[in-house]
């Protein structure tokens, strides 16, 4: 009776003919291959071009947006005064436009990785990854300014952070110039400003100090400017950008500022992939060791899991590398590796109260329904805790968050539907080695008298 029953669970989960299992692999072997292929520069550049077109491919490790810590580059903490405001309300949105502005301020810089958060309740944190000279940049930005408009009697006819939406250097008949744009209400300050000082001058103060007094030639009612002066395209764009510093809504204090090596970052970006790249091969001996061919289908498993987590990496637009998240994601690698674990312990559970008459397929089986909970209360846990920490922690608490919460999910598929399919795939070729798959009777037993 024992053998008809093991007989008939075999069959339940030993679908695949050998025909079928053969065509499996090697979709699988061509598929994550040709992914794998572009991973990796193999140009030794970070894209090439997509022929006869006009794209470019980035290889996916060097799509992958890299922090201020792996890259190098700087950052500065600001303090806002919210003294000024009533509501939480006015707070917040007065918050929110001074951001919008500090992040459109660095890309018009050229900075487009650079990153503009919240910390706490009053302060805003500002960081800029791979940066060559840090400190044009901290000079540029230096201490948000407040931004007037006076006109010839001193009085203020336009403010910074109510009136201008930006200032650009752009080049106009030939030569550098300053472009302001007003919005709505600016517009119509400036329309005033100028009709009632034409042929005269309005000045440009920040911080209480001149910094130019442009000639009014005529009445500007469409909310955009022009400032000519015998600019070069640097010195317009440092007018420009020290003008934009000046729109910020709140009056912001600098609390500290830091630059970073890029090369002491790509140093820790170098040996944290020897470290985890080490880890990994160890681990892979081990699982093949020790459980035979159940360990060679979770280490064929696991660098489909390394090949997708890159992939995603470079994808997901929420991800970017820091060392902290490089910590999540060598955790979630021991997360991908605890699964498989606790599903083989189980199979050999299953064999060793099953002893000979209990089939390969069916102790597999077994092993899998019965391993399933366990791995899914601990990965559960482990997804809430990152959800938490995105949600509530500080900017490198989330971005451990966010790489922890791609690994575990991605090594819940990997140890339970990777792993079982590769299985399945070995047991089409070999479902009677016990030895093979570390299941023999006489090492079980022995297992059990120790």
């Amino acid at each position: 009776m024992q053998n008809k029953s093991s007989e008939k669970q075999v069959k339940e989960w030993h679908v695949f003919s050998k025909k079928t299992a053969i065509i499996l692999s090697v979709a699988i072997f061509i598929f994550f291959a040709t992914l794998a292929v572009f991973v990796f520069p193999l140009n030794g550049k970070d894209s090439f071009n997509i022929s006869n077109t006009n794209y470019d491919f980035f290889w996916v490790s060097k799509a992958i947006k890299l922090g201020l810590d792996v890259e190098g580059g700087m950052y500065a903490v600001y303090e806002a005064d919210i003294s000024v405001f009533e509501s939480e309300e006015e707070t917040e949105s007065a918050l929110e436009g001074t951001m919008s502005n500090l992040q459109s301020l660095l890309f018009n810089e050229g900075y487009t990785e650079a990153t503009v958060t919240k910390q706490g309740r009053n302060q805003i944190r500002v960081e800029v990854p791979s940066i060559e000279d840090t400190e044009h940049l901290i000079s540029l930005l230096g201490e948000p300014a407040v931004l007037e408009f006076k006109d010839s009697s001193g009085t203020v006819v336009i403010k910074g952070g109510e009136h201008l939406e930006r200032a650009t250097a752009m080049l106009y008949e030939g030569q550098y110039v300053i472009s302001l744009k007003f919005n709505q209400l600016g517009t119509e300050a400036f329309a005033k400003a100028t009709e009632a000082n034409v042929g005269k001058t309005i000045s440009i103060n920040i911080n209480g100090e001149e910094v130019m007094a442009p000639t009014v030639n005529s009445v500007i009612s469409d909310g955009n400017a022009i400032i000519q002066g015998n600019y070069t395209y640097q010195t317009a764009n440092d007018m420009a950008t020290k003008i934009n510093a000046g729109t910020f809504a709140v009056k912001l204090s600098p609390i500290s500022t830091a630059s970073i090596s890029p090369t002491l970052g790509q140093n820790a970006l170098l040996y944290s992939i020897i470290a985890g790249a080490i880890g990994l091969f160890i681990i892979m001996i081990f699982l093949i060791i020790y459980y035979r061919g159940m360990g060679i289908a979770a280490t064929i498993a696991l660098f489909i899991y390394t090949i997708i987590l890159m992939y995603l990496l470079a994808l997901i637009p929420w991800v970017q590398l820091t060392l902290p998240s490089i910590a999540g994601i060598i955790l979630s690698i021991g997360m991908a590796v605890d699964a498989n674990v606790i599903i083989f312990e189980r199979v050999k559970e299953e064999k060793r109260m099953g002893g000979l008459g209990k089939g390969i397929s069916s102790s597999i089986q077994k092993g899998f329904s019965k391993g399933l909970p366990a791995i899914i209360d601990g990965n559960v846990t482990t997804i809430l805790g990152s959800i938490v920490m995105i949600i509530f922690g500080a900017t490198s608490i989330k971005s451990f968050g966010i790489t922890l919460l791609i690994g575990i999910i991605l090594s819940m598929f990997t140890a339970i539907i990777i792993t079982k399919l590769l299985l399945n795939i070995l047991l089409s070729f070999n479902s009677e080695s016990e030895k093979f798959y570390a299941l023999s009777f006489k090492e079980a037993n022995n297992e059990k008298t120790k």
